[in-house]
C-alpha cells in the first residue's frame, strides 16, 4: 500500500504541476503576443476598415473574409485573456475573503468538550492542537480549510455517527489534506484555469488532480489503519447525509457524486477506473484545447501584412475583390 501511494502521490504531484505548467504557458505566450503586437493589431484593424468602407458603404463580399476573419480574432483573443484576468481577481479576491469570513464564522462554534474515544483518537494519533472540534450535534462533516496553515474541522455530531475506526479513518484522511497543504495547491489551479477558462482541458486535469489526491488520502489513512473497509464505510455514511445547509470549505475539492462512488469501490477491492469511463471526453477535450491553443497562437503571432491588399476606391475594389 505504501508504494501504491507513493505512485498516487507522485501522481497528484505530476498533475499539478501539468496544469500550472499549461496555464502559465498559454498565459505567457499571450501577454507576450498581445504586447508585441497590439501595435500591429490596431493598424491593421484601421487598414481593414478603410478597406471595407472604401465604396462609401461597407462592402459585404469585403466584410466576410479570411482576411477580415484573421484581424478580428486577435481582438477576440484580447477580450478573452482581459476577461479572464478580471475573473481570476475577482475570485482570489472572493476566495481569500470568504475564507476569512468562513473561519470567523465557525470561530463561534468551537467547542473545547471532546468525546472521550475522540480524545483518545486525537491522543494516540499525536494530534493535539491540530484538530477543531464545531459544537453541531445534528450534522456530520470533516473538511480541511485554510490557505496559509490549514486546520482541521470536525463536528461534534461526527464522533457519535461514525465508530472510532471509522472516525479515525477520516481524519487520517484529512490529516493527509493538511499535511500536503492541499487548500493552497486547490487555490493556485483555480485561478489559474479561471485566466484560461477557454481551455477544455483544464476542467479534466483538474479532476484528474483531486481524484488523484483523494485516492492518495485514502491509501495515506490506509497504511496507518490498516483498514479500508472502515474508511468506506465513513464515506458511504457521510454521502448519505451530505447537505448544502452543511459548512463546506471556500475552495471545494473534485467531490462529484461518481468521484465518491469510484473511492468506495477501489476501498472495497473491486478493480475500478473512473478516467477509463471519461475517454471520449478526455479525447475530445485535448483535441479542443490543442485546436483553441493553436489558434490563439497563430492570431496573436502570424504577421499580417496587409499592404499587399490593394485599396483602389476608383475602380470599386476591396481587399482584391470587386465591391458590386
Amino acid at each position: 500500500m505504501n508504494n501504491k501511494n507513493f505512485n498516487l502521490e507522485q501522481k497528484a504531484k505530476f498533475y499539478f504541476l501539468l496544469i500550472i505548467f499549461i496555464n502559465l504557458i498559454v498565459l505567457s505566450f499571450t501577454a507576450t503576443g498581445i504586447i508585441i503586437g497590439i501595435k500591429e493589431f490596431i493598424l491593421n484593424t484601421k487598414s481593414t476598415y478603410e478597406s471595407i468602407t472604401c465604396c462609401k458603404n461597407i462592402c459585404l463580399n469585403c466584410l466576410f473574409t479570411l482576411h477580415t476573419f484573421s484581424i478580428v480574432f486577435p481582438w477576440i483573443c484580447i477580450i478573452l485573456f482581459f476577461i479572464g484576468i478580471f475573473l481570476s481577481i475577482h475570485k482570489a479576491i472572493s476566495i481569500i475573503a470568504s475564507s476569512k469570513n468562513f473561519i470567523n464564522s465557525i470561530a463561534s462554534a468551537v467547542s473545547n468538550n471532546i468525546c472521550h474515544s475522540l480524545k483518545d483518537t486525537i491522543l494516540s494519533l499525536n494530534l493535539h492542537n491540530k484538530i477543531t472540534i464545531l459544537a453541531n450535534k445534528n450534522s456530520y462533516y470533516a473538511f480541511t480549510t485554510g490557505l496559509w496553515r490549514p486546520k482541521i474541522y470536525l463536528s461534534k455530531g461526527i464522533c457519535s455517527y461514525l465508530t472510532t475506526k471509522e472516525l479515525t479513518a477520516v481524519i487520517l484522511h484529512e490529516l493527509h489534506h493538511k499535511e500536503n497543504n492541499v487548500p493552497l495547491k486547490l487555490f493556485l489551479i483555480n485561478i489559474l484555469c479561471t485566466i484560461n477558462f477557454f481551455i477544455p482541458i483544464n476542467k479534466y486535469l483538474l479532476m484528474l488532480f483531486s481524484s488523484t489526491l483523494e485516492k492518495a488520502a485514502d491509501d495515506s489513512a490506509i497504511s496507518f489503519s490498516k483498514e479500508p473497509l472502515e474508511l468506506a464505510s465513513a464515506l458511504v455514511k457521510l454521502s448519505k447525509t451530505y447537505s448544502t445547509s452543511i459548512p463546506h470549505p471556500v475552495i471545494p475539492f473534485f467531490n462529484e457524486q461518481r468521484v465518491v462512488e469510484d473511492r468506495i469501490t477501489r476501498l472495497l477491492g473491486i478493480p475500478t477506473n473512473l478516467l477509463l469511463n471519461n475517454k471520449i471526453n478526455m479525447y475530445i477535450s485535448y483535441i479542443l484545447s490543442f485546436i483553441i491553443i493553436s489558434a490563439v497562437y497563430l492570431s496573436l503571432f502570424f504577421e499580417h501584412k496587409l499592404i499587399d491588399h490593394a485599396i483602389n476606391c476608383k475602380t470599386l475594389l476591396c481587399h482584391m475583390i470587386r465591391c458590386s
